[in-house]
């Protein structure tokens, strides 16, 4: 059997961490102790909030005193200020706000189709009414990847800025261990229409996407696509496992892809300048007006 034919993830229990921790070691440990070991050509995922909490980025909210912006923004959508303020501190800019509570009342979102316990839910929502979308270091975010799940009361965690070199730091260290050659992406949960997705937020050894536009398909023509983002479906491939809540498995190995190798980082190849981003925005508009003209983003907006 060919390589790529056959997937294995394995998850990865590692020990409740709550301060700086070398991941690395824990990652081999965990993977010696489970009878995984590491092989040449793993994919080793770990999750954003497993890194927060080894890179010591745990906060504690009663130290965080809002700025007069923060709680401008705060009394607006009735969340709390200490929250909103870590927001403001780590996007580089707010796009838009997306009120969750109002789409649960308005019931545009029925909570009984995305959770087992609604009544918990709501609660949830009611202590979070909206999310944040913000651009953060050079990609989209909610809330600014800032979250209090799987956290003691009153602490929240927030990811490091550069998780490229996060990625390589514990690639390296696996290399100096074990002798192998593994590539490793870290994973953030992101919500998406009806549901939620694992995506890469860094990675390190492996080229973030194929390069496959215009290589010839089944029949010889050039294909238009064929730009698989590698390390989001490996996210999502590792989240199977993972999953959200109590599971316990904040890592996971993935055996068996055959991918290209990159001594590169998810930023050198996949992140996008803001500017450009606002040119294309600006071009899809234009377009769609020339095209459909008004009526057509009018009826949108409705």
């Amino acid at each position: 059997m060919a390589r790529d034919e056959c997937l294995r993830v394995y998850g990865l229990r590692l020990p409740v961490i709550e301060g700086p921790a070398d991941l690395g070691e824990l990652v081999v440990k965990a993977a010696e102790d489970q009878g995984v070991g590491i092989a040449d050509g793993d994919v080793v995922t770990l999750s954003s909030k497993l890194v927060a909490k080894a890179e010591g980025s745990l906060v504690r909210l009663e130290d965080v005193k809002p700025s007069e912006d923060a709680l401008r923004l705060a009394e607006k959508v009735g969340e709390d200020p200490r929250f909103v303020e870590l927001v403001l501190r780590e996007s580089d800019r707010v796009l838009a706000v997306i009120p969750m509570l109002k789409l649960v009342e308005e019931g545009v979102v029925r909570l009984e189709n995305v959770s087992k316990n609604p009544g918990r839910a709501l609660e949830a929502i009611r202590k979070f009414p909206v999310l944040f979308l913000v651009w953060r270091g050079g990609s989209l975010w909610t809330d600014a990847g800032i979250d209090s799940s799987n956290l003691p009361e009153g602490y929240v965690s927030i990811p490091p800025r550069n998780l490229d070199q996060v990625a390589k730091k514990v690639r390296e260290r696996v290399r100096e261990l074990t002798g192998k050659e593994v590539a490793v992406v870290i994973c953030d949960t992101e919500g998406f229409l009806g549901g939620s997705l694992d995506i890469a937020r860094g990675s390190y050894g492996i080229e973030p996407r194929d390069r496959c536009f215009g290589d010839p398909d089944l029949y010889g023509k050039p294909k238009f696509g064929g730009v698989d983002l590698i390390v989001h479906e490996v996210c999502a491939a590792s989240a199977l496992i993972a999953r959200q809540t109590n599971a316990g498995i904040p890592a996971t190995i993935i055996r068996g892809l055959k991918y290209e190798k990159c001594e590169c980082g998810l930023r050198d190849k996949v992140m996008i300048d803001p500017s450009r981003a606002g040119e294309a925005l600006k071009l899809i508009i234009k377009h769609t007006l020339n095209t459909l003209g008004t009526q057509a983003l009018t009826q949108t907006l409705k």
